[in-house]
């Protein structure tokens, strides 16, 4: 299985996270490669995406939601996680996971933990495994 895993921050707290998804989901043999968010334009040669964005006031950024709305159709025929990095939740998710056909979502503190994040990882490797 081949997974990309991007953010819309180059650097931070979500960058950080992403790190740890993939490092995990690297040591369960799983073909990874972290990106940022204009990496989403190559996404069909993957066979899972995991994004990952900083939301403000319980949203992530107009052009981030934009964004994946607008690649919705092609992300929504591959395996996709979402994460948001910020607030405790983020309003305009629900319905981004439905549109995405996102397998999960997560919302992770600035300061998550780097056992929370590794546990996250192992549930998106074992999704993984039980598609392949």
């Amino acid at each position: 299985m081949t997974v990309l895993v991007v953010t819309d921050s180059p650097e931070g707290p979500t960058q950080k996270i992403a790190r740890l998804v993939a490092d995990a989901l690297g040591e369960r043999d799983i073909d990874v490669t972290v990106g940022d968010i204009s990496d989403l334009e190559r996404s069909e040669e993957f066979e899972g995406v995991v994004f990952g964005g900083e939301v403000d006031a319980g949203e992530y950024s107009p052009d981030t939601a934009e964004l994946l709305s607008s690649r919705a159709s092609g992300l929504s025929q591959q395996l996709v996680w979402l994460f948001a990095v910020g607030d405790e939740s983020a309003e305009d998710t629900p319905d981004l996971v439905s549109e995405l056909a996102a397998l999960d979502y997560r919302s992770f503190g600035r300061s998550a933990g780097e056992d929370e994040v590794r546990s996250w990882a192992a549930f998106i490797a074992d999704e993984i495994d039980g598609h392949s």
